[in-house]
């Protein structure tokens, strides 16, 4: 048991000191390292605190000392520039002014699309949510404002004004229809970039399921470790076991909060054995173990994810059969003594494919011989690998 704890933590140690952020200096150069004030972010950040790698030193990022920096799988683009001021939503915000009006920002904007050189790019602070596309060398604000004229909303579409002047000579059918029935949404901006450059991928539909699920199938290598004691205070008699193991699950992403927390649900199947005090004692079973639960990636990047993970799991246990001597026993077989149980996890994903976990089932108790003078305690450890299917490839 000790020896696979500390497997694990090597393999876990080893594995996330090849995840890293970085940052784009202002003469081109990639510094590695990581950001250390990064909380996920709803906000558009004005300045960032890094530490560096290499030599174990802090900056604190700002758009004036760096091009851009990744996060995660997030990127920011250092900005400084104008933004309107001017309500985006009069309903919740009230009538700022009548007229354009501007203010000069210094803030790292997110990117929320690319498709070659075209990228979108948001801004979100206590005021309001401005976008800006960016053609690889410019970079520009879509304008948007709403104003009240007799007493009705009337929206500024300088946004649109400007995407049909920059599209219209590309003979894209239906452009003019698209542009009209736009809005000044994340996805509805999305949608229309996906549309222009033909980028299925990030239609309306994969976007609402910006995260893609995972079905899983594995192997695993488990150490049931088990107890025998009865009512006289007797000392107990232990035993452990190795078995292998098959599971097959899946995993479903949250599509608020970067797709960090998840919804697990398992099941697997392996041999259950034990034997106590020279074989005077065993237990044999089948066991099959169907969890539901839930997780967190602590560490979320493209090619590297941590998480830990909690379920509640019941245990059924097919022709559980005990022996004592030559006396084989059966005790309510096919399952009807299963307990519920709790099954906690910490894990690595590799490149958003290879799942390589530790957990651990904590203890259930069964009768062990039919007049019930023995209590059966069992608890297992297991190291598995698996595989993830990804269902579908959404917009990271």
């Amino acid at each position: 048991m000790k020896q696979i704890l500390f497997i694990s933590f090597l393999l876990f140690s080893s594995l996330f000191s090849f995840s890293q952020d970085s940052y784009i200096t202002l003469d081109g150069k990639t510094v590695n390292g990581a950001v250390e004030n990064y909380k996920e972010w709803s906000k558009n950040p004005t300045t960032v605190l890094f530490k560096d790698n290499v030599n174990d030193s802090e900056i604190i990022l700002t758009t004036e000392n760096c091009k851009s920096f990744t996060v995660g799988s997030d990127y920011f683009i250092s900005y400084s520039g104008t933004r309107i001021l001017n309500s985006d939503d009069i309903l919740s915000q009230g009538l700022k002014s009548d007229q354009m009006v501007k203010d000069s920002i210094h803030v790292f904007l997110r990117r929320i699309y690319q498709f070659n050189n075209y990228a979108l790019y948001k801004l979100y602070d206590n005021k309001r949510i401005n976008y800006y596309v960016s053609d690889h060398i410019n970079i520009k604000e879509l304008e948007f404002y709403e104003t009240i004229k007799d007493n009705t909303i009337v929206p500024f579409n300088g946004y649109k004004n400007y995407l049909m002047q920059h599209f219209s000579s590309k003979g894209i059918k239906g452009l003019e229809w698209k542009i009209n029935n736009l809005n000044y949404k994340e996805n509805d901006l999305l949608n229309f970039f996906a549309f222009v450059f033909g980028d299925k991928s990030h239609s309306s539909e994969n976007l609402r399921n910006k995260y893609a699920s995972e079905i899983l199938l594995g192997a695993g290598l488990n150490e049931s470790f088990a107890k025998i004691e009865n009512s006289y205070g007797a000392k107990p008699y232990t035993g452990t076991s190795f078995s292998p193991s098959v599971e097959f699950g899946i995993r479903i992403y949250s599509q608020r909060n970067f797709g960090k927390p998840f919804f697990q649900s398992t099941i697997s199947l392996m041999p259950l054995s034990n034997s106590f005090d020279n074989g005077r004692f065993k237990s044999k079973a089948t066991l099959i173990n169907v969890n539901l639960g839930v997780g967190y990636m602590f560490v979320k990047k493209e090619n590297f994810s941590f998480y830990a993970a909690a379920a509640g799991g019941l245990p059924v246990l097919l022709n559980y059969q005990t022996i004592e001597g030559a006396q084989s026993k059966y005790v309510k077989s096919n399952g009807a003594d299963d307990r519920l149980t709790v099954r906690p996890e910490l894990g690595v994903l590799i490149d958003q494919k290879i799942n390589i976990s530790f957990c651990d089932m904590l203890p259930i108790n069964l009768p062990f011989i039919s007049d019930l003078t023995f209590n059966y305690n069992v608890n297992l450890a297991s190291l598995s690998l698996k595989y993830a299917f990804i269902q579908k490839h959404g917009n990271k």
